[in-house]
């Protein structure tokens, strides 16, 4: 009987990679995380309003469909914009380039 427990434990060993490998995503995530918070703020020295939204027809450019911006051009929390910031962020590191420091660096990089 002590032979069937014993198997289905986990090896301190495996545990560790297991471990490893977990704090590699989340801190992998946090990277990115903190990369799109810089870039908002980047955003907010230069812009008042989203640098998408066109104020004469309240239209988002993000959007496929050119759909109405429901938030009146404010893109601190703007799904839609934090979104189009991470699909840059995962093109850029695809592609084993550097990041941009700053906003207005990410249109020369893309």
């Amino acid at each position: 009987m002590a032979d069937s427990t014993r198997s289905s434990k986990i090896s301190e060993e495996e545990m560790n990679k297991v471990l490893a490998k977990a704090e590699k995503e989340a801190e992998k995530k946090d990277h990115k995380k903190q990369w799109i918070e810089k870039m908002i703020k980047s955003a907010k020295t230069y812009h008042k309003l989203c640098p998408h939204y066109d104020k004469k027809s309240s239209m988002c450019f993000l959007t496929l469909g050119g759909a109405k911006c429901t938030r009146e051009g404010k893109f601190e929390n703007c799904p839609v914009f934090i979104e189009d910031l991470e699909k840059k962020y995962n093109e850029i590191v695809s592609k084993g380039k550097m990041l941009p420091m700053d906003y207005l660096d990410l249109s020369h990089t893309v």
